[in-house]
């Protein structure tokens, strides 16, 4: 950008990584040559102090940038898969990935963490840590410290494993469900896994909500608890997603676990000072409702009930599985559960979904 001055002075404004920068001349021509020329060194000044980062170096510059402007819960998941790759051997000589210049790394290095990478995660998460890799090594592009990407061309691992509808998303039978919540009297959970099974709402969902969430006859989902890049847990100003914010019908079996869990509560809490009275649903020491503490919980249930084990999650592929049992539309479905779009909500259901079609298909009579 070019002025005038008062002075008579032309003045040639310009920016280089992030910081603006003057140049003055007489007239025009003699000004943007000189920008042009102090362009030229401060770039090459900040390309060859960006040749001298480590990865780790370059990760830690970008991480920091990323900070209020990305979800704390996004920082903390990625600050994770980047130290898995950080800290994985790429050569016989043990050298850290991590460790190696910026500028040094070639395909060959994606291509062999991936691959150690491989021998001890899921695809997902391995694909994961490179894709993150690929953003990172696009902005130091971006920052001409490097001129090509390294990942660029490294193809995703194909899929292995057993699909998570048939493992994470596992629903329970009725007789395990009747065994569960037979098991589960004497827990101070027992009101949170009926409400689970009876609305679907995820785990985290639940012990957001709110006294004033509760409607008449509609539940509002708003929020949800979430970890923030320290590792704290707290509950953030939005759901899971946007679609995550959602009415779910306040129907007998969700009433009866609110207000009896409600009851509880002012039994226990009410009378006292407390931090976490606007919640439904806390832990046993009134606090912020923890998830790894409600799985340890359901471990122990399962146990004494001579089931399989599971984790909360399965709670919502319950209520999943009998409502498309019941014959809920899968739209309406997809609405109550929060998921962002209706593949999703198939993808994962398709395999109850074919059952139902096969015994709904018996029924009919074409008259022949």
């Amino acid at each position: 950008m070019a002025t005038k001055r008062k002075d008579g002075y032309r003045e040639v404004t310009f920016v280089v990584n992030g910081n603006r920068h003057h140049v003055y001349g007489k007239t025009l021509t003699e000004a943007k040559e000189k920008a042009e020329i102090k362009r030229r060194e401060l770039v090459e000044k900040v390309y060859k102090k960006g040749r001298d980062l480590t990865v780790d170096e370059y990760h830690k510059r970008w991480a920091a940038a990323r900070t209020g402007t990305v979800k704390g819960a996004t920082i903390r998941k990625q600050h994770f898969e980047y130290k898995d790759a950080s800290q994985t051997a790429i050569d016989e000589a043990g050298t850290l990935f991590g460790t190696l210049k910026l500028v040094d790394v070639e395909r060959e290095n994606i291509k062999m963490l991936q691959r150690e990478l491989s021998e001890k995660f899921s695809t997902t998460t391995v694909n994961g840590i490179i894709a993150l890799l690929g953003h990172i090594f696009n902005d130091a592009m971006t920052e001409r410290i490097i001129n090509w990407n390294p990942v660029k061309g490294v193809k995703p691992l194909k899929r292995t494993e057993v699909e998570a509808r048939t493992t994470k998303h596992r629903a329970l039978s009725l007789e395990e469900t009747a065994k569960f919540f037979e098991a589960a009297k004497d827990s101070w959970y027992y009101n949170l896994y009926r409400f689970l099974i009876s609305s679907g709402v995820r785990c985290g969902e639940a012990g957001a909500i709110r006294a004033s969430d509760i409607k008449k006859d509609v539940l509002r989902i708003e929020r949800t608890i979430t970890k923030d890049s320290d590792g704290v847990y707290r509950v953030g100003d939005s759901a899971k997603t946007e679609k995550g914010k959602r009415d779910i019908p306040y129907t007998e079996g969700i009433a009866e676990a609110v207000s009896t869990q409600k009851q509880l509560n002012n039994m226990l809490f009410d009378n006292r000072v407390i931090r976490m009275d606007n919640y439904i649903f806390r832990s046993s020491q009134n606090t912020l409702l923890n998830v790894t503490v409600v799985n340890r919980d359901i471990k122990r249930i399962c146990a004494a009930a001579g089931i399989e084990k599971f984790t909360a999650h399965a709670f919502r592929d319950t209520f999943a599985t009998r409502a498309i049992e019941s014959g809920m539309n899968p739209k309406t479905l997809q609405e109550i559960l929060g998921h962002s779009d209706i593949g999703m909500t198939m993808n994962l259901y398709a395999h109850v979904m074919d059952d139902t079609k096969q015994n709904e298909m018996k029924m009919v009579s074409v008259g022949i």
